[in-house]
Protein backbone atom coordinates (compact mmCIF):
# COMPACT_ATOMS: atom_id res chain seq x y z
CA UNK A 1 0.00 0.00 0.00
CA UNK A 2 2.98 2.32 -0.40
CA UNK A 3 1.55 4.07 -3.52
CA UNK A 4 -1.39 5.73 -1.74
CA UNK A 5 0.05 9.24 -1.46
CA UNK A 6 -3.23 10.62 -2.84
CA UNK A 7 -4.94 9.25 0.28
CA UNK A 8 -2.39 10.69 2.67
CA UNK A 9 -0.80 7.30 3.30
CA UNK A 10 2.23 7.56 5.59
CA UNK A 11 4.41 5.24 7.65
CA UNK A 12 5.40 6.17 11.20
CA UNK A 13 7.97 4.49 13.48
CA UNK A 14 6.94 3.35 16.97
CA UNK A 15 8.84 4.56 20.01
CA UNK A 16 12.23 2.82 20.52
CA UNK A 17 10.89 0.56 23.29
CA UNK A 18 8.26 -0.86 20.91
CA UNK A 19 10.46 -1.34 17.85
CA UNK A 20 11.25 -5.00 18.73
CA UNK A 21 7.49 -5.64 18.60
CA UNK A 22 6.12 -3.23 16.00
CA UNK A 23 7.33 -2.83 12.43
CA UNK A 24 5.45 0.43 11.86
CA UNK A 25 2.29 2.43 12.27
CA UNK A 26 0.53 3.58 9.12
CA UNK A 27 -2.09 6.27 8.58
CA UNK A 28 -4.47 7.26 5.80
CA UNK A 29 -6.64 10.36 5.68
CA UNK A 30 -8.66 11.68 2.74
CA UNK A 31 -12.02 13.42 2.25
CA UNK A 32 -14.97 11.56 0.74
CA UNK A 33 -14.27 10.11 -2.76
CA UNK A 34 -14.40 9.41 -5.49
CA UNK A 35 -11.40 7.15 -5.00
CA UNK A 36 -9.64 5.00 -7.62
CA UNK A 37 -11.63 1.86 -8.41
CA UNK A 38 -8.53 -0.35 -8.61
CA UNK A 39 -7.97 -2.38 -5.46
CA UNK A 40 -4.85 -1.81 -3.38
CA UNK A 41 -2.93 -4.97 -2.52
CA UNK A 42 -2.00 -5.85 1.08
CA UNK A 43 0.55 -8.62 0.65
CA UNK A 44 1.19 -11.21 3.39
CA UNK A 45 4.63 -11.08 4.98
CA UNK A 46 4.08 -13.05 8.18
CA UNK A 47 2.91 -10.24 10.43
CA UNK A 48 -0.46 -9.44 11.98
CA UNK A 49 -1.98 -6.16 13.03
CA UNK A 50 -4.66 -3.83 14.30
CA UNK A 51 -6.60 -1.26 12.28
CA UNK A 52 -8.44 1.64 13.89
CA UNK A 53 -11.03 3.06 11.50
CA UNK A 54 -12.50 6.49 12.26
CA UNK A 55 -14.51 7.04 9.05
CA UNK A 56 -16.47 5.05 6.46
CA UNK A 57 -16.28 1.28 6.12
CA UNK A 58 -13.15 -0.32 4.71
CA UNK A 59 -13.70 -3.02 2.11
CA UNK A 60 -11.38 -6.02 2.28
CA UNK A 61 -11.88 -8.55 -0.53
CA UNK A 62 -15.27 -6.97 -1.17
CA UNK A 63 -16.45 -7.35 2.44
CA UNK A 64 -17.27 -4.08 4.27
CA UNK A 65 -15.92 -3.73 7.81
CA UNK A 66 -17.61 -1.09 9.95
CA UNK A 67 -15.93 -1.86 13.28
CA UNK A 68 -13.75 0.97 14.65
CA UNK A 69 -11.16 -1.61 15.69
CA UNK A 70 -10.19 -4.59 13.54
CA UNK A 71 -7.72 -7.28 14.44
CA UNK A 72 -6.03 -8.92 11.47
CA UNK A 73 -4.35 -12.27 11.91
CA UNK A 74 -1.48 -13.54 9.76
CA UNK A 75 -2.57 -14.30 6.21
CA UNK A 76 -1.46 -16.66 3.46
CA UNK A 77 -2.91 -14.69 0.57
CA UNK A 78 -2.95 -11.10 -0.64
CA UNK A 79 -5.87 -9.03 0.62
CA UNK A 80 -7.52 -6.50 -1.69
CA UNK A 81 -8.48 -3.18 -0.14
CA UNK A 82 -11.13 -0.91 -1.70
CA UNK A 83 -11.78 2.55 -0.28
CA UNK A 84 -15.10 4.37 -0.36
CA UNK A 85 -16.29 7.61 1.19
CA UNK A 86 -14.21 9.39 3.80
CA UNK A 87 -10.90 7.72 4.74
CA UNK A 88 -9.38 8.04 8.20
CA UNK A 89 -7.50 5.01 9.49
CA UNK A 90 -4.56 4.14 11.71
CA UNK A 91 -2.89 0.74 11.51
CA UNK A 92 -0.38 -1.11 13.65
CA UNK A 93 1.80 -3.73 11.94
CA UNK A 94 3.60 -6.18 14.22
CA UNK A 95 6.89 -7.82 13.43
CA UNK A 96 6.56 -11.54 12.62
CA UNK A 97 6.38 -13.52 15.85
CA UNK A 98 5.51 -10.56 18.10
CA UNK A 99 1.76 -10.09 17.73
CA UNK A 100 0.95 -12.79 20.26
CA UNK A 101 1.86 -10.34 23.02
CA UNK A 102 -1.31 -8.46 22.08
CA UNK A 103 -3.54 -11.30 20.94
CA UNK A 104 -2.68 -13.46 23.95
CA UNK A 105 -3.41 -16.72 22.08
CA UNK A 106 -1.60 -18.88 19.53
CA UNK A 107 -1.58 -16.97 16.25
CA UNK A 108 -2.53 -20.17 14.43
CA UNK A 109 -5.97 -19.60 16.01
CA UNK A 110 -6.41 -16.37 14.02
CA UNK A 111 -4.76 -17.44 10.75
CA UNK A 112 -6.53 -15.75 7.80
CA UNK A 113 -9.01 -14.12 10.20
CA UNK A 114 -9.97 -10.46 10.10
CA UNK A 115 -12.70 -9.33 12.46
CA UNK A 116 -13.78 -6.86 15.10
CA UNK A 117 -11.53 -6.87 18.14
CA UNK A 118 -14.59 -7.66 20.25
CA UNK A 119 -15.15 -10.90 18.32
CA UNK A 120 -11.55 -12.14 18.62
CA UNK A 121 -10.37 -10.85 22.01
CA UNK A 122 -13.26 -9.62 24.16
CA UNK A 123 -10.81 -8.45 26.83
CA UNK A 124 -8.89 -6.18 24.42
CA UNK A 125 -10.04 -2.54 24.92
CA UNK A 126 -10.02 -1.84 21.17
CA UNK A 127 -13.35 -0.06 20.90
CA UNK A 128 -12.68 2.16 23.92
CA UNK A 129 -9.21 2.94 22.59
CA UNK A 130 -10.64 3.84 19.17
CA UNK A 131 -13.01 6.31 20.87
CA UNK A 132 -10.11 7.94 22.72
CA UNK A 133 -8.00 8.18 19.57
CA UNK A 134 -10.71 9.50 17.24
CA UNK A 135 -10.66 13.22 18.18
CA UNK A 136 -6.85 13.46 18.23
CA UNK A 137 -4.43 14.54 15.51
CA UNK A 138 -2.28 11.89 13.83
CA UNK A 139 0.76 12.78 15.94
CA UNK A 140 -1.33 12.67 19.12
CA UNK A 141 -2.89 9.34 18.12
CA UNK A 142 0.52 7.73 17.63
CA UNK A 143 1.84 9.10 20.91
CA UNK A 144 -1.24 7.80 22.75
CA UNK A 145 -0.99 4.44 21.00
CA UNK A 146 2.66 4.14 22.03
CA UNK A 147 1.62 4.67 25.64
CA UNK A 148 -1.22 2.14 25.49
CA UNK A 149 0.78 -0.56 23.69
CA UNK A 150 3.76 -0.25 26.02
CA UNK A 151 1.43 -1.58 28.69
CA UNK A 152 -0.42 -4.13 26.55
CA UNK A 153 2.75 -5.62 25.03
CA UNK A 154 4.41 -6.33 28.38
CA UNK A 155 3.33 -10.00 28.19
CA UNK A 156 6.17 -12.52 28.53
CA UNK A 157 6.18 -14.60 25.34
CA UNK A 158 8.45 -17.27 26.78
CA UNK A 159 11.67 -18.66 25.28
CA UNK A 160 11.80 -17.80 21.58
CA UNK A 161 15.46 -18.51 20.82
CA UNK A 162 14.91 -21.47 18.48
CA UNK A 163 11.96 -19.82 16.77
CA UNK A 164 13.82 -16.53 16.29
CA UNK A 165 16.90 -18.29 14.95
CA UNK A 166 14.84 -20.27 12.42
CA UNK A 167 12.83 -17.22 11.43
CA UNK A 168 16.02 -15.25 10.76
CA UNK A 169 17.54 -18.03 8.67
CA UNK A 170 14.40 -18.25 6.52
CA UNK A 171 14.36 -14.47 6.07
CA UNK A 172 18.05 -14.29 5.18
CA UNK A 173 17.63 -17.03 2.57
CA UNK A 174 14.51 -15.36 1.11
CA UNK A 175 12.59 -18.56 1.80
CA UNK A 176 15.10 -20.93 0.19
CA UNK A 177 16.34 -22.44 3.47
CA UNK A 178 16.00 -26.25 3.62
CA UNK A 179 13.76 -26.74 6.66
CA UNK A 180 14.80 -30.32 7.38
CA UNK A 181 18.51 -29.48 7.23
CA UNK A 182 17.93 -26.46 9.47
CA UNK A 183 16.15 -28.48 12.17
CA UNK A 184 19.00 -31.00 12.12
CA UNK A 185 21.51 -28.17 12.60
CA UNK A 186 19.41 -26.85 15.48
CA UNK A 187 19.00 -30.29 17.08
CA UNK A 188 15.24 -29.85 17.18
CA UNK A 189 12.51 -31.92 15.57
CA UNK A 190 10.56 -30.50 12.65
CA UNK A 191 7.35 -31.03 14.62
CA UNK A 192 8.70 -29.01 17.57
CA UNK A 193 9.63 -26.14 15.27
CA UNK A 194 6.21 -26.26 13.57
CA UNK A 195 4.52 -25.96 16.98
CA UNK A 196 6.64 -22.91 17.82
CA UNK A 197 5.88 -21.28 14.48
CA UNK A 198 2.16 -21.99 14.90
CA UNK A 199 2.18 -20.40 18.36
CA UNK A 200 4.15 -17.24 17.63
CA UNK A 201 3.74 -16.74 13.88
CA UNK A 202 0.52 -18.54 12.96
CA UNK A 203 2.23 -20.05 9.92
CA UNK A 204 4.33 -23.16 9.46
CA UNK A 205 8.00 -22.77 8.45
CA UNK A 206 7.06 -24.00 4.97
CA UNK A 207 4.22 -21.49 4.63
CA UNK A 208 6.41 -18.64 5.84
CA UNK A 209 9.16 -19.66 3.41
CA UNK A 210 6.67 -19.49 0.55
CA UNK A 211 5.69 -15.93 1.51
CA UNK A 212 9.37 -14.93 1.63
CA UNK A 213 9.98 -16.32 -1.86
CA UNK A 214 6.93 -14.55 -3.26
CA UNK A 215 7.99 -11.31 -1.56
CA UNK A 216 11.38 -11.54 -3.29
CA UNK A 217 9.68 -12.24 -6.63
CA UNK A 218 7.48 -9.15 -6.22
CA UNK A 219 10.54 -7.03 -5.44
CA UNK A 220 12.34 -8.34 -8.53
CA UNK A 221 9.33 -7.60 -10.73
CA UNK A 222 8.97 -4.07 -9.34
CA UNK A 223 12.71 -3.37 -9.64
CA UNK A 224 13.03 -3.88 -13.36
CA UNK A 225 10.68 -6.55 -14.60
CA UNK A 226 11.93 -10.03 -15.50
CA UNK A 227 13.91 -10.74 -18.63
CA UNK A 228 12.02 -14.02 -18.66
CA UNK A 229 9.83 -16.01 -16.28
CA UNK A 230 12.51 -18.68 -16.14
CA UNK A 231 15.12 -16.15 -14.98
CA UNK A 232 12.73 -14.66 -12.44
CA UNK A 233 11.82 -18.07 -11.06
CA UNK A 234 15.49 -18.96 -10.57
CA UNK A 235 16.27 -15.64 -8.86
CA UNK A 236 13.33 -16.18 -6.51
CA UNK A 237 14.55 -19.65 -5.53
CA UNK A 238 12.43 -21.83 -7.82
CA UNK A 239 13.75 -24.51 -10.16
CA UNK A 240 10.37 -25.20 -11.75
CA UNK A 241 8.71 -22.35 -13.64
CA UNK A 242 5.25 -23.95 -13.44
CA UNK A 243 5.61 -24.31 -9.65
CA UNK A 244 6.65 -20.65 -9.37
CA UNK A 245 3.66 -19.42 -11.40
CA UNK A 246 1.29 -21.62 -9.38
CA UNK A 247 2.60 -20.39 -6.00
CA UNK A 248 2.69 -16.74 -7.08
CA UNK A 249 -0.95 -16.85 -8.22
CA UNK A 250 -1.93 -18.81 -5.12
CA UNK A 251 -0.60 -16.03 -2.85
CA UNK A 252 -1.09 -12.84 -4.90
CA UNK A 253 -4.13 -13.82 -6.94
CA UNK A 254 -2.39 -12.86 -10.20
CA UNK A 255 0.20 -14.56 -12.37
CA UNK A 256 3.67 -12.93 -12.42
CA UNK A 257 2.88 -11.56 -15.89
CA UNK A 258 -0.42 -10.06 -14.74
CA UNK A 259 1.29 -8.55 -11.69
CA UNK A 260 3.97 -6.95 -13.87
CA UNK A 261 1.33 -5.51 -16.20
CA UNK A 262 -0.57 -4.09 -13.22
CA UNK A 263 2.59 -2.42 -11.89
CA UNK A 264 3.37 -0.89 -15.27
CA UNK A 265 -0.17 0.53 -15.56
CA UNK A 266 -0.23 1.88 -11.98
Amino acid sequence: MHNLAHLGFKLHPPCPQLQPHIRCYWTMQAPAGPHPTQAEFMHPEGGCGVIFNFADALLFDGQPYHSPCLLTGPTRQTTRLHLTGQVDALGVRFNPGKGMALFGLPLSDVLDIQASALDIIPSFPGLALAERLAPLSIAQRIKRLDQELLHLLSMDLGAQQAFTYALTRIQQSNGSQNIQAMTQDMNISQRQLERQFGRWLGLSPKQYSKLQRIQLARQLIKAAGPASLTELALQAGYYDQAHFIHEFKQVVGLTPGQYLKRKRNA
